[in-house]
């Protein structure tokens, strides 16, 4: 294989644009595409874009900065700032035209100092707790909150809370956030104050709670093609939008009774074929036991301990230096996806993709 990177990602924005596309259409609901943490691993930049071709209203981030990223880049699109922003991004934040979250008295006080300071009006979106236990205000506490706001200048456009529970089947607390979030809206309804965007539902309260659903979905799991649940399939029209690639450098026929890596946790049991792949955790793939990769067409275990930047595998027979390996994707009849690893090692699949490492270039595609 000619490949100029030894490892690398391939990531198909058109999959990433069909998935929005598919998302409104099954939920009949406007799309805010989660694109923080770099759109988990995935580059926030490229998918953002891919997002509002497939029909996106609004991007979600979690700090400045990354809303930031995306001013910088052209994207003119309406960004909510998720989590707090420090009193020196504020001005910054305003002049870009970024919404921002009020969640307490401090952020208000905040927002509404340096709304007069620069004389211009600050959006903000106002965070419920219903449930999660993190930022927000209480649900008896919005209509005096917004109330106190408006007084403020700060103009309360949306309305919003985070799901905890949504993918545990019939976990009480899922009725009970959205009965919670439901009537702090009509709360506010009654006062005047309502305003234009009410949002509670991530990737699983879209799919799994559709009375969740309101004014729009927050979603990045499927937007990037990711299952809501590991152990549940998406519908086949929604498409894994990421391939993890490499290329055998070294194929070796070892003796029976060779150590194979540190500690040489393990000894072969006769004469075979090992691989070198330059793939280790400090790519982002983890040190634990069971993990696989792809090798012409076959699932071939990853033995020994993983290195930081290799790793070894027992390969059915020879190969040439330069054959394709796949870590994440299909090759032939066979598949590792990330749902398989985030299984593996007993964690989420953002997870998982989040933590591929920068010195991994990810390498953009319009159609796989």
């Amino acid at each position: 294989m000619n490949s100029k990177y030894p490892t690398w990602l391939e990531i198909d924005l058109q999959a990433i644009s069909n998935n929005c596309h598919s998302i409104i259409r099954d939920t009949c609901t406007p799309l805010m595409a989660i694109v923080k943490a770099d759109a988990y691993g995935y580059g926030a930049v490229q998918v953002a874009q891919s997002a509002l071709r497939g029909g996106a209203t609004w991007l979600g981030v979690a700090r400045f900065d990354e809303a930031r990223q995306l001013r910088k880049a052209g994207i003119t699109a309406p960004v909510l700032v998720m989590g707090m922003v420090t009193s020196q991004e504020v001005d910054e934040a305003v002049a870009s035209g970024v919404t921002l979250t009020l969640h307490n008295l401090d952020s208000m006080a905040l927002f509404a100092q340096r709304s007069k300071a620069v004389s211009s009006t600050i959006k903000a979106h106002l965070k419920i707790d219903t449930g999660m236990g993190r930022l927000g205000v209480l649900p008896g506490e919005v209509v005096d909150f917004a109330r106190q706001a408006q007084v403020l200048g700060i103009k309360v456009d949306g309305i919003f809370s985070h799901l905890a529970t949504a993918e545990e089947d019939d976990h009480p607390l899922n009725l009970l956030q959205i009965s919670r979030f439901a009537e702090a809206i009509m709360m506010l309804k009654t006062a005047g104050l309502r305003p234009e965007w009410a949002h509670l539902a991530n990737s699983a309260g879209a799919y799994y709670l559709p009375q969740s659903r309101f004014d729009l979905v927050r979603m990045g799991n499927v937007v990037l093609g990711l299952r809501i649940r590991i152990d549940k399939p998406l519908p086949d029209h929604y498409k894994p939008s990421l391939r993890w690639k490499a290329i055998l450098a070294s194929c070796r026929k070892l003796p029976a009774g060779w150590g194979v890596g540190y500690g040489q946790s393990y000894i072969s049991s006769g004469q075979e074929w090992i691989g070198v792949v330059p793939v280790g955790y400090g790519d982002g793939l983890r040190r634990f036991p069971g993990n696989h990769v792809l090798v012409h067409g076959s699932k071939c275990p990853v033995i020994g301990k993983l290195c930081l930047d290799q790793l070894m595998v027992r390969l059915p027979g020879p190969m040439p230096t330069g054959e394709e390996v796949v870590i994440i994707g299909r090759q032939d009849n066979e598949s590792i996806e990330v749902h398989d690893l985030a299984g593996l090692y007993g964690t989420s699949q953002v997870d998982v993709t989040t933590l591929i490492n920068k010195r991994v270039p990810r390498v953009y595609y319009d159609d796989f």
